[in-house]
């Protein structure tokens, strides 16, 4: 029964995850309108924000915010970057199908694997170089790699084909359109540091269960507000985050939060192989913009977006097994 229910769990969140880039794609519209990824950061703000309060108020645990964001300091300090690289990532929606945006932000689930070996490395608990790079996390650290920077030769060489008005002159060098993705998965991967340093018991800050939910959440919560002032003084209007414009973007931010929480009740009944099969979900995004939103993408680049999946997949069986 209870691998039944892990097997559930793990299914949605694959469903949930899939489905937010989906949602992500669909509600900046293409970029018509005018502050449109500020305006999806708010939507996750109002999300988070409802969320922090909502565990706030039914959690038995006191929290006192202040007290408790300077003892957590890392999170805290995790929570600033988090909402700024989000409001930022959001680009990547402007400039790439969700077919090749989800893949290459989903590198976190390999990256976060190194990040953490590292971190047990210099805390003592991994002796050995020679854990840390195993053969198979190695080659999957490899096929990672070079299927991105043969997936951004792909995009930039058809980004120059392209009129100098749709192909800026930073799109066309490096990563391009892919230093979006690629950044928020960088962060991504550090969350599993800062959240292993403030929740380990032995060598962190023993932080509460939650507390992170409250603390990232809240911060969040006033820097929507921030935004929604901004937008306010530009376009003298007030944005309302829950028009039907905006209905998108608040039901992936929902989406994303429930995703977290079933992950973390998957990872409590089996962190073994859970992860492995989450590092999946970017393969049903690919599916659901090419069935769903009709994107086409070229040969190569799909071989190099399953690439990247493959070496997250990798990196992590690597490190479990």
């Amino acid at each position: 029964m209870n691998n039944a229910i892990w097997l559930l769990l793990v299914f949605i969140t694959i469903l949930l995850w899939a489905s937010c880039g989906l949602l992500y794609k669909a509600g900046v519209c293409g970029g018509k309108e005018a502050h449109i990824c500020l305006k999806c950061s708010i939507c996750s703000g109002t999300v988070f924000g409802v969320i922090a309060i909502g565990y706030m108020i039914i959690r038995d645990e006191p929290f006192t915010i202040w007290e408790s964001a300077v003892r957590y300091w890392p999170m805290t300090l995790f929570g600033i970057a988090y909402m700024i690289i989000c409001t930022i990532s959001f680009q990547g929606y402007l400039y790439n199908e969700v077919t090749v945006e989800t893949p290459v932000e989903g590198i976190s689930g390999g990256t976060s694997t190194i990040l953490l070996i590292l971190a047990y490395l210099v805390l003592g608990r991994v002796d050995s170089i020679h854990k840390l790079l195993t053969p198979l996390r190695t080659a999957g650290i490899l096929v990672i790699l070079v299927s991105v920077i043969l997936l951004s030769f792909v995009r930039n060489r058809s980004l120059r084909e392209k009129t100098q008005e749709q192909a800026a002159g930073w799109m066309k060098r490096g990563l391009g359109t892919l230093i979006f993705p690629v950044i928020f998965s960088a962060l991504d991967g550090l969350e599993t540091i800062v959240t292993g340093i403030c929740l380990d018991t032995t060598y962190g800050y023993a932080m509460p269960e939650g507390d992170s939910i409250i603390i990232v959440g809240m911060e969040y919560a006033f820097f929507a507000i921030g935004l929604w002032i901004y937008i306010y003084c530009r376009e003298r209007k007030p944005y309302n985050p829950f028009g039907r414009n905006s209905a998108p973007m608040i039901l992936a931010s929902i989406m994303d939060n429930l995703g977290i929480v079933l992950y973390s009740y998957a990872m409590a009944m089996n962190s073994v192989s859970t992860d492995p099969l989450l590092a999946v979900y970017p393969i049903f995004a690919m599916f659901g913009g090419r069935i769903l939103m009709k994107e086409k993408v070229s040969t190569a680049q799909y071989i190099f977006l399953f690439g990247i999946v493959a070496g997250s997949v990798m990196v992590i069986a690597g490190t479990i097994f």
